[in-house]
C-alpha cells in the first residue's frame, strides 16, 4: 500500500476509531475511572496504535530504491537482466518490462537491430532511472 494515498489514510482512520472507541468503551464500562482519565488513556492508546500500524504498513510496503547524491546506480543492481520490449523503440528510446515492472530504456549505441514490441532485450547498464538495453 502506497503511503499518503486514500487507502492508507482510511486504514489509519479505521485503526484510530477502533482503538480509541474500543478502549474508551472498555475503560468506562469496566473501571471506575473518571471520564477525563478514560479519554486521556484512550488518546494515548490511539497514538501508540497508529504508530504501530504505520510501522507494520511500512514493513509490508513495496521496496523503494534510494539513490544517494551522485550515485547513478544502486549497489544491488545486477546487469544482464532480460526484459521484453513493451512498445516499438522510436529514435532509440522506448519502454521495456522487466520482472513485471515497466522501465524507460534507450538502445545501446552498439546495438544496430531494430527493437520492436515483444523483442527480448538484455540490460547492459542503468543510467539513473533509464536502462540501456540491446537485443538479446
Amino acid at each position: 500500500m502506497q503511503r499518503w494515498t486514500g487507502p492508507w489514510w482510511a486504514s489509519i482512520l479505521l485503526s484510530s476509531v477502533v482503538t480509541g472507541g474500543g478502549s474508551f468503551a472498555l475503560l468506562t464500562l469496566l473501571t471506575p475511572l473518571p471520564v477525563q482519565t478514560a479519554i486521556l488513556i484512550s488518546v494515548a492508546l490511539v497514538v501508540a496504535g497508529d504508530i504501530l500500524l504505520a510501522f507494520i504498513m511500512e514493513s509490508v510496503s513495496p521496496t523503494r530504491v534510494l539513490l544517494g547524491p551522485g550515485e547513478r546506480r544502486h549497489r544491488g543492481d545486477v546487469p544482464r537482466e532480460l526484459g521484453v520490449v513493451v512498445g516499438d523503440f522510436e529514435s532509440g528510446a522506448g519502454s521495456v518490462s522487466i520482472r513485471g515492472e515497466h522501465w524507460y530504456a534507450r538502445q545501446s549505441a552498439g546495438c544496430r537491430q531494430r527493437l520492436e514490441a515483444g523483442s527480448v532485450v538484455r540490460v547492459l547498464e542503468r543510467d539513473g532511472l533509464i536502462l540501456v538495453v540491446a537485443a538479446a
